[in-house]
This record gives structure tokens, C-alpha cells and sequence, in this order.
């Protein structure tokens, strides 16, 4: 397990921002299932030994770290920067930002898709993030699901991972149609921005 990536998810986690504290807590969750550790159970282990880990804690209101942190150390702010970003900035497109840089291209996303952009962007950002602090290339796959006649109600559009292990992000649903149509536009946009993290 990489020490610092573990850091990286962890402070996430403690993020105020909701979309960082899931993207954390989905990565503990991959690196966890890894390591062959349940997830529910370790929190289980940790909420059992709550004396213990509270014997130590400092007053509250404080944060004492574990170890003495320069003045030259305190000015960095955490990094868990050299990760993509998905952005909408306008209703009906996206837009895939490689780390280090301010902008990408520009994605004018199809049908029913386009006026649901804003959570679309979210969830690749989701996806992109994963990939990138998981280590691990992904495709964006159609899942069908069905009721008990067999019949299909919607279809998922997600991104599966090659790491074993790895929770499957959702995208977005609808008919089957407009999310085949979308899964073209975002494969596409993906293999033109970030084609290390797209899986053969």
C-alpha cells in the first residue's frame, strides 16, 4: 500500500467538499479490498477501540501531528494535485482538464445528456480521479438493468476498472440510446485528453 496515496485519499476524505470526501472514501474502499480487508469490518475494528485511539487525542479544537512540520512544510497546502478534472462550465458540454493545466477542450454532449452536464462532469471527474489514484485504466461500459420479466428499464453507463477489486463509477442512465450515444462522445474525449488511463 503507498503511504502516499493512502495520505492523499485520506485527506479527501476529511474534505468539506462532498465530491473529494467520496472520491477518498471510494479509494480507501478499493485499496482496503487489495489488501483483502473488509471495509465494514475495519471500521467495525476502529469504532471497538475508540479508547484507544481517544487516549491519545489531543483537546479539542487542537491538531497535534506526529511529527514536528517546518514552517517551509506548513506553507504547502496538501496536494493531491496530478489528478484530472471534469468540468461544466456551460448547460450541454463538458470538459476533460489534464493536470497542470487551467482548460481542455471543449464537449457538446448529445440528446438527453446535454441538460444533465453539470452531474455528468461530476461523476467523470469521479471516475478520472479513481483511475488516476488507483493506478488503474478504465473503459466506459453499457449495463443493462432488468426487471423481473426481463425486461430492460435503463441502461447505466459506467466506468470499469482493470485494478481488481475496484468499484465501478456510474455516470449516468437513461434509455439505452441516448447513453450509447453519450458513451461515444466521453470515449472519445477521454482517449483525445487522457489516453494513458483508457483500457485496451
Amino acid at each position: 500500500m503507498d503511504p502516499k496515496v493512502l495520505e492523499s485519499m485520506l485527506k479527501m476524505m476529511a474534505s468539506d467538499n462532498d465530491t473529494d470526501a467520496v472520491m477518498g472514501l471510494r479509494g480507501v474502499q478499493g485499496l482496503l479490498r487489495v489488501e483483502g480487508i473488509d471495509m465494514g469490518r475495519a471500521l467495525a475494528f476502529v469504532l471497538m477501540n475508540k479508547d484507544m485511539l481517544q487516549s491519545k487525542a489531543p483537546a479539542a479544537g487542537k491538531i497535534i501531528d506526529a511529527e514536528p512540520v517546518s514552517a517551509a512544510k506548513k506553507e504547502t497546502p496538501p496536494v493531491v494535485s496530478g489528478t484530472p478534472q471534469c468540468v461544466s462550465a456551460q448547460t450541454g458540454t463538458i470538459s476533460i482538464i489534464v493536470p497542470g493545466q487551467t482548460a481542455g477542450e471543449v464537449v457538446t454532449l448529445p440528446g438527453l445528456a446535454a441538460p444533465e452536464s453539470a452531474d455528468i462532469a461530476l461523476h467523470m471527474k469521479d471516475a478520472l480521479v479513481a483511475a488516476t489514484l488507483n493506478k488503474s485504466r478504465f473503459k466506459l461500459k453499457l449495463l443493462d438493468v432488468k426487471n423481473g420479466k426481463g425486461e430492460i428499464i435503463e441502461t447505466v453507463l459506467q466506468a470499469e476498472y482493470e485494478r481488481e477489486g475496484m468499484i465501478p463509477v456510474r455516470i449516468w442512465s437513461n434509455v439505452r440510446g441516448e447513453v450509447a450515444a453519450l458513451a461515444t462522445v466521453l470515449r472519445r474525449a477521454v482517449a483525445n485528453t487522457l489516453p494513458d488511463l483508457v483500457a485496451a
